[in-house]
């Protein structure tokens, strides 16, 4: 038997796309804010091979560094909260005067003004965080519902459909190809929810998109308008550090703790702008990574399309050797060889006077078929291990019979290995039990010897298939004619049955009518006299 080509089977291989988001931790300090920045698309061209590594920020480094400053800020805030209680229990012990408190007044409604703009745009920053983790499912669902797909819209599917029944119409073809091209617009078919659901998950992705950069709009102008009061308060700060400094020009014990304030609050600003800058690197940092993950993930897409091409091209050659292989092959190899080998294990159990020559009808074997030899048709090497039932194989004749008396050969029983009995059946005979059955099985083997030579080519597995399949469709569609049969046969007679009813119900109430007519008609007569009827 011809082997098959190895190449016989494709392989699919996925490559699972995913990126990673890292979102810097905000410090707790309340009038400072990290910068944002909304991410664009790459727009560097140049080919991977000439393009230097981009390594991936660390996350973990960024955030040591920033919980460094921020101890550094807290120590700050301590002290700064120290200096406050100091000079709040020096003023406590004495009023301000008229122009303080309209700064104080000023300056206290310049902070509500920012703490509130400050908490709206903690509102619109948790708005922004919802609005990512929706916009990064949203992705996810579209790019799984893209690789799911072989086309990206209903009117491709609907045009790919079209070509295959118009090439199915003008083209002449197998049944198999017929088959086939049915089933891929069967698969196309299947595809339109997906394509509805693709383009519901593209539309959900561009709100989300368009909700999310509104947020981002609104947050540029909530920080403008957070500077401008951030700028206001600073004035009405300042205005009141006058008005406080005239109130205070007397008090020579206290300018090195608002000089130290001063330096210290200089320091904390500075330490948030470091923070801010070190997010800003990372954030750079990740977007040219990002990049370079991009490309990278473009580069091995080509490599795997090329890959895949080149694969199919090798399979569709390799399926094409073994179909040519398999035509050239005789359909009745196995049976022919199966039936020579069976002549030969039968001969061994037939008299000599009854054994039919079979050494001028030898058959045509394929080219590249082996026959095998006396010597290899022993009972271990054939499979009939164990069918002679007698103590001695070759145990000496006791005598010779005369040449013109017949031979009477003992009856042997023969036994078999479970795998023996599938060859005989694979040629449509049973494995006889004695070797009294083999002269009768010689003869109706040469015969099956003489039919394969010229037998008819196998039908195939899908024609056994087809007719399988019309048989059990003839079969089902008898069994439902019969039933139909059964059920008018049963609904005339039930007609019948009820048709004579209700003629038997009409006939007793046409008697009964009948009667009840007599007696009237007998009750209307006079009464008959007897003595009256002598006398006339």
């Amino acid at each position: 038997r011809a082997s098959t080509p190895a190449s016989y089977r494709r392989g699919q291989a996925g490559h699972k796309m995913a990126d990673e988001e890292v979102v810097a931790e905000q410090a707790p300090a309340e009038a400072e804010t990290p910068a944002v920045e909304e991410p664009t698309k790459a727009e560097d061209d140049v080919p991977l091979e000439k393009r230097k590594p981009v390594p991936k920020p660390d996350e973990t480094e960024l955030r040591n560094k920033i919980n460094e400053e921020q101890a550094d800020i807290e120590t700050i805030q301590a002290r700064l909260n120290e200096i406050k209680e100091s000079l709040d229990k020096r003023e406590a012990g004495r009023g301000d005067s008229k122009e303080v408190q309209e700064a104080k007044s000023r300056m206290s409604e310049s902070k509500q003004v920012s703490r509130r703009m400050a908490s709206e745009k903690r509102a619109i920053f948790d708005e922004i965080s919802a609005a990512d983790d929706m916009r990064q499912q949203q992705m996810d669902l579209t790019q799984r519902l893209k690789s799911q797909l072989t086309h990206n819209s209903i009117e491709a599917i609907d045009s790919k459909i079209k070509d295959l029944e118009h090439a199915q119409q003008t083209q002449s073809m197998s049944v198999k190809d017929e088959k086939k091209i049915l089933e891929e617009i069967k698969k196309l078919n299947a595809n339109k929810p997906m394509i509805k659901s693709l383009e519901e998950a593209k539309d959900a992705l561009d709100k989300v998109t368009q909700h999310r950069s509104s947020l981002y709009n609104r947050l540029r102008e909530k920080n403008q308008e957070l500077t401008v009061v951030k700028e206001e308060e600073e004035i009405h700060r300042a205005a009141l550090e006058e008005a406080k400094s005239k109130d205070e020009a007397k008090r020579a014990d206290i300018p090195g703790l608002y000089k130290e304030r001063d330096e210290l609050r200089k320091k904390m600003k500075d330490k948030r702008d470091l923070q801010r800058k070190l997010r800003d690197e990372f954030n750079e940092q990740l977007k040219q990574w990002r990049d370079y993950q991009k490309a990278v993930r473009d580069a091995k897409q080509k490599e795997y399309i090329a890959y895949k091409a080149a694969k199919q091209a090798e399979y569709e050659a390799a399926k094409k050797a073994y179909e040519e292989e398999e035509a050239k092959r005789d359909p009745w190899e196995e049976e022919k060889m199966i039936c020579e080998q069976l002549i030969d294990f039968v001969s061994k159990y037939v008299p000599k006077e009854v054994e039919t020559k079979v050494s001028e009808a030898k058959i045509e074997m394929p080219a590249g078929a082996k026959m095998m030899k006396k010597a290899d048709l022993d009972d271990e090497d054939f499979g009939f291990g164990g069918a002679v039932n007698t103590k001695k194989k070759n145990a000496k004749k006791k005598g010779k019979p005369e040449a013109s008396a017949p031979v009477k050969a003992k009856v042997v029983k023969l036994n078999y290995a479970p795998a023996d009995f599938a060859l005989w059946e694979k040629l449509g005979f049973s494995a006889p039990s004695t070797s009294e059955d083999c002269p009768e099985l010689l003869k109706k083997l040469e015969d099956k010897r003489e039919w394969l030579k010229t037998a008819p080519p196998k039908k195939t597995k899908k024609q056994l298939q087809e007719e399988k399949e019309a048989a059990e469709k003839a079969e089902k569609e008898a069994a439902e004619a019969a039933e139909k049969a059964a059920a008018e046969k049963e609904a005339t007679e039930a007609a019948e049955k009820a048709a004579k009813e209700a003629k038997d119900a009409e006939t007793e109430a046409e008697k009964k009518v009948a009667a009840e007519k007599a007696a009237k008609a007998a009750a209307a007569e006079p009464a008959f006299d007897l003595a009256k009827a002598k006398a006339e």
